[in-house]
């Protein structure tokens, strides 16, 4: 499963740096900042939470992506910090702080998803209005990246499956928005 979930994974990011660096594709600067923060929020809160050995996979493979398409982001990015950033980053900050004070590492999780969903909401939005906006390669792969995750996880209680739960939602969600471009004709 692990293997899988490495090929997945590092599909969806393979398509997700092609896109930039074809110029299909512009992130946003400082939400690439928010999203590369949030992978290392993650990334500890399922170490913290001894989950299993392919979710914290999966999270590394969620860190080295969203650092690779950070570093992408430097040269080709939009600078726009705009109310979704804002808000995303006072949230960062709440989950910053209840890291320092109270060391509960799924409340940690639980904030990083919300702001990882708030986040997303322009992306919703833009493929909603067009979905060829979005590389859906990217989203598709991510998604049954998750899917194997989820698949591999401990389900006995909520803080071993939501990390690859939320994505799998999230990311099929929008790979299936990004399917309507076969439906208009």
């Amino acid at each position: 499963m692990n293997l899988l979930i490495i090929l997945l994974i590092t599909a969806s990011y393979f398509f997700g740096a092609k896109a930039i660096l074809e110029n299909k594709y512009f992130p946003n600067i400082y939400s690439r900042i928010i999203w590369l923060l949030l992978s290392i929020n993650g990334l500890v809160s399922v170490i913290l939470l001894k989950n299993n050995l392919s979710v914290i996979l999966y999270a590394i493979l969620g860190f080295l992506g969203s650092f690779l398409i950070f570093i992408l982001s430097l040269k080709k990015s939009k600078k726009i910090f705009g109310p979704v950033e804002f808000i995303s980053t006072i949230f960062l900050f709440v989950s910053l702080g209840f890291w320092i004070f109270t060391k509960l590492p799924f409340l940690n999780l639980s904030i990083g998803l919300i702001i990882s969903f708030i986040g997303g909401i322009p992306t919703f939005v833009q493929v909603i209005k067009n979905p060829n906006d979005e590389d859906i390669l990217f989203w598709l792969f991510f998604a049954l990246g998750s899917f194997i995750t989820l698949l591999d996880s401990d389900r006995s209680n909520i803080s071993g499956y939501l990390f690859p739960l939320y994505f799998l939602i999230t990311n099929s969600a929008v790979t299936l928005l990004c399917l309507r471009r076969y439906l208009r004709k």
